[in-house]
């Protein structure tokens, strides 16, 4: 899966599998009308620290080793979850699903299944999240 840059700099340091869990955990709050996450990483953790329920104590400690002290704002899981759905329906275009029923199936407008198959097809371009300009 290819991840936005600012959770791929998580993963090159947990593993994907836990970066991507820890982004889908972490609370969100909105600033200006955008879903934003924030993640303070502490210099040293404690056995009842959140990161240790989230991740356990040796994947937190990986996270403290490399990040440790610093305050990350990565992407939220919508990213994740949004590039997921992409991906489903590009799988169910190729199966020559129409795209009113594949709006069905995700729950989405047949415009937006449009949308997303054009951005697609369209070479170079990258889907990404919004902060990770």
């Amino acid at each position: 899966m290819k991840l936005p840059w600012s959770i791929q700099e998580i993963a090159e340091v947990i593993g994907e599998e836990n970066a991507v869990h820890l982004i889908k955990s972490l609370p969100t709050y909105n600033e200006g009308g955008t879903t934003r996450t924030i993640l303070y990483v502490p210099k040293s953790l404690k056995p009842n620290h959140r990161l240790v329920e989230i991740l356990g104590w040796e994947t937190a400690s990986k996270l403290v080793e490399g990040f440790g002290g610093e305050i990350l704002k990565p992407a939220n899981a919508n990213s994740i979850e949004r590039r997921d759905r992409d991906a489903l329906i590009v799988r169910l275009a190729n199966d020559d699903m129409k795209p009113v029923d594949i709006s069905k199936a995700v729950n989405i407008t047949a415009r937006q299944v449009r949308n997303i198959l054009r951005r697609r097809e369209t070479p170079g371009e990258e889907l990404r999240a919004a902060n990770d300009a």
